[in-house]
């Protein structure tokens, strides 16, 4: 026993015994062991036990956790086995921060997968059901939100373990993100928009919108803008902050779009043959299967150059409206071809002298 003792005791450099180079590499062979042990629970044993369950949180948690775990464990083995040797504070003051400082990263990436994997298992199929668009947008910002609160509380939990003031760093913080804020005020203007589209709902992806002066459809409604495609194809980007306060016209909610047109028959026709005119369009109106049928046909002005007709309808659905129109239109004016009725043009009759002549 003497003689081992001697042995364990023999100096080896900076304080270390042989002792302590032994318990270190003891040390090291645990830490590979337990982290191999860990792999393989996480891999083989509880993974078989996961697929026989009926819920699916036990194959998120698994799917997540895994890679984090095990290199935690082996970032702590490390650091304990370290721990075993005779070193300089300040070696061991840098060791003991940068392990801490690994460890925090690797559990805060846990908790980011393990976030991500409860939005795809969870949330995702609820999203996919809903008739709303905005939802799809909604949830990606609050997941980014929500890893970007975890990811600033690690790195402040890493400060903290190192030896900093975390009360300090944060009312520096306060101070500069005030002055971010002040410098920055369209920016939350926007943010505060999008917001108020979030929790309004006042359209959704893939309306058909007039916002800001331009129609188009959504196709995108971000953090700080929302994307229209124009008519012509154009990509109109609108600040979210002008949507707060200015009107917001959905013409997908409309269940029906109105057209309103004047047609003009020449002086010349007479009252019976502008009946005959008006029964034969309402009836072109009414065949029509996507004109609602409260449709009217009327006799409204006596106009500078013609009989004015009003012809008024409504389109179901609202997205048929470019369709439906060139069609009645084209209805109209062979069945007024056909039956001689003579549509008039803006013009002008000049009398000369006081006779009859024009």
């Amino acid at each position: 026993m003497e003689g081992l003792k001697e042995l364990g005791g023999i100096q080896l450099g900076a304080n270390n015994t042989l002792t302590n180079l032994l318990l270190f590499v003891l040390a090291v062979f645990v830490t590979l062991l337990v982290s191999r042990v860990v792999q393989w629970l996480f891999t083989s044993r509880l993974r078989a036990m996961a697929e026989g369950s009926k819920t699916q949180l036990d194959d998120v948690l698994l799917s997540t956790l895994g890679k984090p775990i095990y290199w935690v464990v082996l970032m702590a083995g490390f650091y304990l086995s370290v721990n075993t040797l005779v070193l300089p504070q300040a070696v061991g003051a840098f060791l003991r921060n940068t392990s801490t400082i690994i460890i925090t990263m690797f559990v805060a990436w846990a908790v980011s997968n393990l976030i991500t994997a409860l939005r795809q298992t969870y949330i995702d199929p609820l999203t996919d059901k809903s008739e709303s668009k905005l939802d799809d947008q909604v949830v990606p910002i609050l997941e980014k939100a929500i890893k970007v609160a975890v990811w600033a509380f690690a790195v402040l939990l890493a400060f903290s373990n190192m030896g900093y003031d975390i009360l300090s760093l944060l009312t520096g913080l306060g101070i500069g993100g005030l002055a971010i804020a002040m410098a920055a005020q369209d920016t939350l203007a926007n943010v505060f928009g999008s917001v108020t589209i979030f929790a309004d709902r006042p359209f959704q992806v893939g309306d058909l919108v007039t916002l800001a002066g331009h129609t188009g459809t959504v196709l995108e409604v971000g953090l700080r803008t929302c994307r229209l495609e124009t008519f012509d194809g154009t990509v109109v980007t609108v600040p979210n902050k002008a949507l707060v306060g200015g009107p917001i016209e959905n013409l997908s909610a409309r269940v029906a779009r109105k057209h309103n047109v004047l047609l003009g028959l020449v002086y010349e026709t007479s009252s019976d043959e502008l009946e005959r005119c008006m029964a034969a369009t309402r009836q072109v109106l009414a065949a029509h299967e996507k004109i609602r049928e409260d449709f009217a046909v009327r006799f409204l002005n006596f106009g500078d150059s013609a009989l004015e007709v009003q012809v008024l309808f409504w389109v179901v659905p609202p997205s048929d409206y470019f369709d439906v129109v060139p069609e009645v239109n084209q209805a109209i004016k062979r069945l007024w071809d056909a039956e001689g009725w003579d549509m008039a043009f803006p013009s002008t009759t000049i009398y000369q002298g006081g006779s009859d002549a024009r």
